[in-house]
């Protein structure tokens, strides 16, 4: 009942309902002194909302995991890592318990879950052969993990510079400012709700706003959600609560919208309420990028003409000093180069597709079985690629960023993450990949698979 700075497993982190009871994580006061520190790790209960957890640091709050949405705490994606070391978590929330629990799934491995003197949660496990407990996972240390590090109505992007963006239909109080140049800068509505043809701007990939006085009803799904949220004027925006099997449950805010987070690849859909202009706006930008595309694919179909017509020429001028395998060799070079050129074009419509938990390759159609593709999921490159660190790094271009990567079974690969300045969409990915994974020569580098989901296009060689 009082783990003070370390949880077992089996043990529970949160609310006994009956005995009232509150168990929570308290850090020592430092590496050698057990008595209380700064840092303690509770389950906040609001009366209204959902459950959370809260990082306090001298009475303050310093971090928010997220509530749970049926995988993890949608702040605290990384925790999915741990199935890694055979260990699996969950969160509980009925008429005895609201808390949660971890457990080893392997026979003979020990781990604990610790709050340290410095305010970081460390996941260990133990080496019985140098009879230590090695580190296998540490909360991040991210800017976008600090607590109201963004104003409301602003999310953090660590790839985004600032980091603080307003959110759409959302601009810097300070016009003459011009961006978001700090992280205290104030984001106000464009135009003022009109509550009768407002309408709601899809986020991505989001850690959830504060829930504190939200409105939640678990029983019903996102359409009715919606349908709620619009009926009601003081409505703000909508999310469902659980991301499994499609989604489910509702929550609405009724506040500001505070302490957002942008993933890149994590968190879930946000809906966030705008003025019907706000949008009319916002579809217009999506036009102008399809012009953009369009033109960047007319441009590139006047380069394989001309690339063409060269290929011919310096074939008709070669083939009788060299032979025919060089002509052979040279149009299989030139024919995957080319088309490999095309496919790093493939993501300049960067135009994000919705997700609920999990990255869905849209590579992976139930048309045209018989072109057999070769897919991957995306958690699978990650995971060879150590998340793609910079570690695995090997070299980088104008089309995108080369990672080392070992599979599961041990066989090294190449992986090429594409870079977000492509024109084309996830058809031409798809069409580039057929023509890639059907050729087949000795001077060609195999392509192992691909994985195309409109945020991220990856080659696996």
């Amino acid at each position: 009942d009082y783990p003070t700075d370390t949880l077992l497993p089996h043990m529970k982190l949160g609310l006994n309902v009956k005995t009232k009871n509150n168990r929570f994580l308290t850090s020592w006061k430092n590496s050698y002194d057990p008595s209380s520190g700064s840092f303690s790790y509770k389950l906040e209960i609001p009366r209204h909302g959902l459950p959370e957890f809260l990082m306090w640091r001298s009475g303050g709050p310093a971090f928010r995991s997220g509530p749970w949405d049926g995988i993890r705490f949608s702040g605290i994606p990384e925790m999915e890592r741990w199935k890694f070391v055979n260990i699996v978590y969950n969160f509980t929330e009925n008429k005895e318990d609201i808390a949660f629990t971890f457990r080893v799934t392997t026979p003979d491995v020990y781990a604990k879950l610790t709050m340290r003197f410095d305010g970081f949660l460390e996941l260990s496990t133990w080496d019985p052969e140098m009879l230590e407990w090695n580190v296998f996972w540490v909360t991040s240390t991210s800017d976008c993990d600090i607590y109201m590090g963004c104003t409301p109505y602003s999310f953090c992007d660590m790839n985004t510079t600032p980091k603080c963006n307003c959110i759409k239909g959302f601009e810097p109080s300070n016009p003459q400012g011009g961006a978001m140049n700090n992280t205290s800068t104030e984001c106000v509505r464009k135009t003022q709700l009109n509550c009768k043809g407002d309408g709601f701007y899809w986020l991505r990939n989001m850690k959830l706003p504060e829930t504190s006085g939200a409105i939640v009803d678990k029983r019903i799904g996102l359409k009715e959600c919606e349908e709620r949220c619009i009926e009601n004027c003081n409505c703000t925006a909508f999310a469902n609560t659980n991301i499994q099997d499609g989604g489910s449950g509702c929550v609405l805010w009724t506040r500001e919208l505070a302490d957002i987070r942008r993933y890149v690849d994590a968190g879930q859909d946000l809906y966030v309420r705008l003025a019907a202009v706000d949008l009319v706006t916002e579809k217009g930008n999506n036009n102008s990028r399809k012009t953009r595309t369009i033109i960047g694919l007319s441009v590139g179909a006047t380069a394989l003409i001309v690339l063409s017509f060269t290929i011919f020429f310096f074939w008709r001028k070669h083939k009788q000093a060299r032979g025919i395998a060089l002509y052979t060799d040279l149009v299989f070079s030139i024919l995957t180069s080319f088309s490999f050129l095309f496919c790093l074009l493939s993501c300049l419509n960067k135009t994000e597709c919705g997700q609920t938990g999990g990255r869905l390759n849209l590579l992976d159609t139930t048309d045209d079985d018989d072109l057999k593709l070769p897919l991957m999921e995306y958690d699978v490159v990650a995971m060879a690629t150590n998340d793609f660190s910079i570690s695995n790094k090997l070299g980088e271009g104008g089309f995108g960023t080369v990672y080392k990567g070992r599979l599961i079974d041990g066989e090294e690969i190449a992986v090429k993450k594409l870079s977000d300045v492509s024109t084309q969409g996830t058809n031409e990915f798809r069409t580039e990949m057929i023509l890639i994974a059907k050729l087949q020569h000795i001077n060609l580098v195999r392509l192992l698979g691909c994985f195309a989901d409109e945020d991220d296009k990856i080659l696996v060689y």
